[in-house]
């Protein structure tokens, strides 16, 4: 029994109770990894996703070796709730850090075995969200979670699995072209949706056997996220947006303001601004024909 003796379980002693063991470093590499990135980042880094990406860390801290994993073995839902936040709240801080971004600008290349075949293979959002809720749905449903709240070592494998298929599915969703180029703005709000329906599906299946406070916490945890992830991911179809849209009124500028040799390398003398911006605009050329055949 590697649990400690706690004191009983009240709202403060959740916040205040500590176990801390091996799982600490994991918290801990992760805010001095990014701490060194800062260190060595040239240009100046958004002060929001370096607070975000703490108190993620901070979080997790909590899940692994607070009060959540201190009380697992007298008080089941517990573990739930540290299960939870491992592998759905974190992950969400975590990608809105953008610690990859930071981390191939430190090196001035991209970092290739995130960006490779397999990784898209794995971390396509579908797969990655139906991998990490059959991690957690087969951790409750079998004797995983069981053996987790009493023995480190089955404790630590599942926290590890919940953060890293959790990771899995955030990254890509929140990072830049860590996805293929047809998975734009539109479809990539699509997955978070779905996300958060798989997200909320070990929840059911706990409660469908009979565990309703554990069932209930997951869930709760699930749909505390599914929101934000969902927000997240329309901030940046917006922010794309915006951006797309610059760049096409510059485009439109330049050619009005010089509307010869260059709105004829564009098609032709005649399609300066008295004629429909699509017409113009490569990314549409051909799309709807020409309207002087």
């Amino acid at each position: 029994m590697v649990v400690p003796v706690v004191p009983e379980l009240t709202a403060s002693a959740l916040v205040t109770t500590w176990a801390p063991d091996g799982l600490l470093l994991v918290p801990v590499a992760l805010v001095l990894a990014y701490g060194v990135l800062l260190v060595r980042h040239r240009a100046r880094w958004p002060l929001r996703r370096t607070a975000v990406f703490v108190l993620a860390t901070v979080v997790l801290a909590w899940a692994v070796a607070g009060g959540p994993t201190a009380y697992r073995g007298s008080v089941q839902w517990t573990g739930a709730l540290s299960v939870g936040l491992t592998s759905a709240v974190v992950p969400l801080g975590l990608a809105l850090g953008d610690p990859l971004r930071l981390w191939e600008e430190v090196r001035g290349r991209p970092v290739t075995w995130v960006r490779g075949r397999v990784a898209r293979v794995v971390m396509f959002p579908l797969l990655a969200s139906a991998l990490s809720a059959a991690v957690i749905t087969a951790a409750f449903t079998t004797g995983w979670f069981t053996s987790a709240r009493t023995h480190a070592g089955p404790w630590a494998a599942l926290q590890v699995a919940a953060l890293v298929t959790g990771v899995l599915v955030t990254l890509p969703l929140l990072g830049d072209e860590l996805l293929p180029a047809w998975c734009g703005p539109g479809l990539r709000t699509a997955f978070a949706f779905a996300d958060g329906l798989l997200d909320a599906v070990p929840g059911l299946v706990v409660l469908a056997a009979g565990d309703s406070t554990t069932g209930q916490t997951l869930l709760a945890v699930a749909e505390a996220v599914g929101l934000p992830m969902v927000f997240a991911v329309m901030l940046q179809w917006v922010r794309a947006d915006e951006a797309e849209a610059r760049v096409t009124d510059a485009r439109l500028d330049r050619l009005e303001s010089r509307p010869g040799p260059e709105a004829e390398g564009q098609g032709g003398a005649d399609q300066g601004p008295d004629r429909p911006w699509w017409e113009s605009d490569p990314r549409f050329a051909g799309r709807y024909g020409d309207p002087d055949a």
